[in-house]
Formats: C-alpha cells, structure tokens, sequence
C-alpha cells in the first residue's frame, strides 16, 4: 500500500494544465521606486523625525550591559582622581601607620575638585532617580483606606485615562509646604484643612506606587554614594580595606535587589496559580456544567406483534 515514488500520470497532466492556464504563476509585482529629487525632499522631515525619537531610536545595549559600563567607567574615574591626588603629596608625608593630610604642598582648588564634584552628583542624581519613580492608581471603588504609606485621598475627576506623576521638583515643594503646614496646626492644635471639592469632582484614594528602573538599580548596585565617598577617603594606607568594602556592599546589595525581586515573582507565580486552581475547581465547574442528551428509544426486538 505504499504510494510509488513517481507521480500519477493524472497528476503530471494536471500540473502541465496549471502551467499552461496561467494559475499559481506567481505575478510580478512593481514597486515604485523614488526618484532622487523625492529622495532629497524627504531629508529634513526624515533628520526631524528622528530627533523627535531622540534617544529611544539609539541603539543601546541591555540595562544590566549599560549599567556596568557605566559603572566601570565612574570606577576606573575616580580611582584615576584618587591617584592624581595621592602623587601630589610629598613623599615625606606618607605613612603607613597614620592618615595624612593630602591637602598640605598641594592646591585647595584644582581640575580635581570639580571632577570629584561631578562623580559625587552622579551617584546622588541616579540615586534620585532611582527612588523616586512612581506611577498613580486611583481606586475608585475602595471606601476604606488601604494599609500602605503611600496612599492619601484627593479629590478627582472621574476620569480612567493613565495619570501622570507630577514632577520632582512639583513633589518635593508640595510635600515641604503640607509639612510645614501640618507641624503649625498640629503645635496650635487647629484642625486640618478640608480638601477642595467642586460639583464634577469626588473623593477618591490615589496609590502611588514605586517603579525603580533596571538601569538605575543595577548602576546603584555598582556606583552608589557610598562608593563615591568611600573612593574620597581612600589612601595610600587603606586601600586593599576599601576595595574590600565597595565589593561587600556591591555584592550585598545586588544579592538583596536580586532575592527581593525573586520573592515579588514568585508571590506573583503564587497568587495567578491560586486563582487559576479556584477558577478550575470552583468557578469553571459551575459556570459551564458538562451536559449531555439523554433521549429514549426501542429495539425491533421489543415491539410486540399481536398478529403473531
């Protein structure tokens, strides 16, 4: 019953029949091509276009690439600055034994200074921007308050579209003034104000919630202020106990944001697979009973002929 390894003389006139009608001949399709003064148009809206995606359309390698480059790079930085400032202390002045001042037979101002400065702010700034990423919920259907440090109740429009975080500078000057204001009307024992209601607004409770970046967790894993600082009181004497406590606190903290991100996923994993156990135990079963036709019927061998 296996099939010849050659085709049916049917199946060769038919093919012949395709070929010769015309059918499964693939078409030819035209493309129009631009010509060059179209192409030369098109420049300034193209150059536009591009800034306009500026800097998402560059191609960057992966967060945790980036961040150790980056890292590396403000590593190998200072250590240069830290050196350079080292070399300029006399050699009568070193010992092993004591600390010395480095700022003696040297200048109190020089091309060292800002760019120590400029490490610092960038330990500080992504430090900044590390922990003050958030994004807001509102819960329009929670009457009660939730437990959590980041919720408060504002007055809103019932809109559902996506809420944008104000500022930084926005966050920091609001939270100033309700703590100064709170302080003076806790000491003077006068009651809070009542939140600014109109006609087409409501009470509601907003969450903010954190939303750290993997750049910047993994960049303040490797280069964070402590680094920075650490790098400053580095010396001739105490170099191989600094290095040693950058790796520590390197390692202790990409080893804590690493098992704290383990144990968001896994009560993630946990909380889906309870309530896929509960939808296929509980929910699916009464919702979508299995059925079945049950119908009744005869056999020739049970009529009975009264004839016979």
């Amino acid at each position: 019953m296996k099939p010849p390894p050659y085709q049916s003389p049917l199946a060769g006139a038919r093919v012949r029949a395709e070929r010769k009608s015309g059918i499964g001949r693939t078409a030819k399709r035209v493309i129009r091509q631009k010509s060059w003064h179209e192409r030369i148009a098109s420049i300034p809206s193209t150059v536009l276009f591009e800034l306009a995606l500026f800097p998402h359309n560059v191609p960057l390698p992966p967060p945790d690439t980036t961040a150790r480059l980056l890292g590396g790079a403000l590593h190998i930085i200072h250590f240069s600055v830290r050196l350079s400032q080292m070399r300029a202390v006399p050699e009568e002045e070193l010992s092993w034994e004591d600390l010395y001042d480095e700022s003696r037979g040297s200048r109190w101002f020089d091309w060292k200074t800002p760019l120590t400065i400029f490490l610092i702010s960038v330990s500080l700034i992504n430090t900044l921007n590390f922990f003050t990423r958030i994004k807001l919920y509102n819960l329009h259907l929670r009457n009660d308050p939730v437990s959590s440090p980041n919720a408060a109740f504002i007055s809103t429009e019932l809109d559902f579209s996506p809420l944008e975080p104000p500022p930084l500078t926005m966050r920091f000057l609001t939270w100033l003034s309700d703590t100064f204001s709170s302080s003076w009307r806790f000491l003077l024992n006068f009651k809070p104000p009542p939140p600014p209601r109109s006609a087409k607004t409501h009470r509601v409770q907003q969450l903010s919630v954190w939303i750290p970046g993997e750049l910047e967790r993994k960049l303040f894993t490797l280069y964070s202020p402590v680094h920075s600082f650490l790098w400053i009181a580095t010396n001739w004497s105490n170099w191989i106990l600094m290095l040693s406590i950058m790796a520590i606190t390197s390692a202790q903290l990409h080893l804590l944001t690493d098992k704290y991100e383990a144990l968001v996923k896994d009560k993630q994993i946990i909380a889906e697979e309870v309530m896929h156990e509960y939808d296929v135990r509980f929910v699916n079963p009464r919702i979508n009973p299995i059925r079945k036709d049950a119908a009744v019927m005869t056999h020739e061998s049970e009529v009975v002929n009264i004839y016979e």
